[in-house]
């Protein structure tokens, strides 16, 4: 994958410099034609001068219009907003190193993991000049540990019952 995104860098600016080279390499033949051929005897003629022109007006629009393109490519592709994980890597290898534990208020204990699913560069700065980023992340929660008194017990059928009894019910647990 970085070996295509420097390459799409790299190739407008090789295409202009390849043009460049071809548009001088036609003005040079553009010379011998016009200044030695003629000292050689060249009689000029309609027949032979048209074509000429012509190829030679194309070949010349075309390199021309090469250049130009490369240029606007290479000011899109510096100017561009960056795409979502684009150079993104994970710098962390350890699966518990990216977990973050909780003991609760009532006793419960779990484990809290934010996924980074893209990131990418805004055209905005901070005051101090910093560029601003944007992180899309998903939560996972991971319940470790919970007393025995906050389990609810399961019906038959597999579903989940209410939670009846109102003494054990606890006020919206706090991190401690």
């Amino acid at each position: 994958m970085k070996l295509v995104s420097t390459l799409m860098r790299w190739l407008p600016i090789v295409l202009a410099a390849f043009s460049l080279v071809s548009i001088y390499a036609l003005s040079q033949i553009d010379s011998i034609v016009h200044q030695k051929l003629y000292s050689y005897g060249l009689q000029f003629s309609y027949d032979w001068a048209t074509p000429y022109w012509a190829i030679s007006g194309i070949a010349l629009t075309m390199g021309w219009l090469i250049v130009v393109v490369a240029i606007v490519l290479q000011l899109y592709i510096i100017t561009r907003k960056t795409p979502a994980n684009a150079g993104m890597q994970r710098l962390e290898s350890k699966e518990d190193e990216r977990w973050s534990t909780f003991r609760l208020g009532d006793g419960s204990t779990i484990k809290v993991k934010l996924v980074v699913k893209g990131a990418k560069r805004l055209n905005k700065f901070a005051a101090d000049g910093m560029p601003v980023y944007t992180v899309d992340t998903e939560n996972i929660v991971r319940v470790v540990d919970v007393p025995e008194v906050l389990k609810q017990a399961a019906d038959s059928t597999g579903r989940e019952q209410t939670f009846s009894n109102t003494k054990k019910k606890k006020k919206e647990d706090d991190f401690t």
